[in-house]
C-alpha cells in the first residue's frame, strides 16, 4: 500500500512539473525569439514570409510560426513521455529490488522487465518519425526534434540499464553464486 502511494504521489509531482513545463515553454515561445528561432519560428524571417498577422492567419509567416509552436509541444510531449518511461521503470525494477522472491526468481523478473529499459529509446524514434512528419509542412521547424527526441532516449535508456540494471544483476548474480556454494 505504501508502494502504491509513493507511485501516485510521483505521478502527481511529474504532472505538475509536465503543466509548469509546458507553460513556461509556451510562456518563452510568446516572448523570446531565441526560443521561437529554436524551433523554427517565424521571427527573423517574417521579412521574407510577410509580416505577421493576427487577422491574417494565412500568411506563411504565420504558418510557420504555428508549425513552430506545433514542434516546441511535440518536442515537450516526446521528452515528457520519455521521463514518465524512465520512472515507471525506476518504479518496476525497484519492485523486484525490494520484493521478497528468491534471488534467481528476481534475476528471472529482471530480465523480463528488460523492455521498460528500452521504452525511452522507442519515445525517442517516435518522436523523431513524428518530426519528420511536422517536417513535410515546414521543412525548418522541426530538426531540433529530429535528432534531440532519439538522443534523449538514448541517453535515459543508458542511465537505466547502467544504474538500476546493472548493480542489481550483479548483486543479485553473486548472491546466486554465495548460495551455490
Amino acid at each position: 500500500m505504501k508502494r502504491k502511494v509513493g507511485f501516485v504521489l510521483g505521478l502527481v509531482l511529474l504532472a505538475a512539473f509536465f503543466v509548469a513545463a509546458v507553460w513556461v515553454l509556451n510562456y518563452g515561445f510568446d516572448r523570446s525569439d531565441v526560443l521561437r528561432q529554436m524551433f523554427g519560428g517565424a521571427s527573423a524571417r517574417s521579412k521574407v514570409l510577410g509580416q505577421m498577422s493576427a487577422s491574417d492567419p494565412s500568411t506563411l509567416a504565420n504558418r510557420d510560426l504555428m508549425m513552430a509552436r506545433v514542434s516546441m509541444f511535440l518536442f515537450v510531449a516526446v521528452s515528457m513521455l520519455q521521463i514518465f518511461a524512465m520512472y515507471v521503470a525506476a518504479h518496476v525494477i525497484g519492485g523486484l529490488k525490494y520484493s521478497g522472491e528468491p534471488v534467481a526468481t528476481r534475476l528471472k523478473l529482471l530480465e523480463n522487465a528488460d523492455i521498460f529499459l528500452d521504452v525511452p529509446l522507442y519515445i525517442g524514434l517516435f518522436g523523431t518519425v513524428s518530426s519528420f512528419l511536422v517536417m513535410t509542412y515546414s521543412p525548418t521547424s522541426s530538426r531540433l526534434i529530429a535528432y534531440s527526441s532519439t538522443l534523449i532516449g538514448i541517453i535515459f535508456s543508458l542511465t537505466l540499464r547502467l544504474t538500476l540494471n546493472y548493480p542489481l544483476r550483479r548483486k543479485w548474480i553473486a548472491e546466486l553464486d554465495g548460495e551455490s556454494k
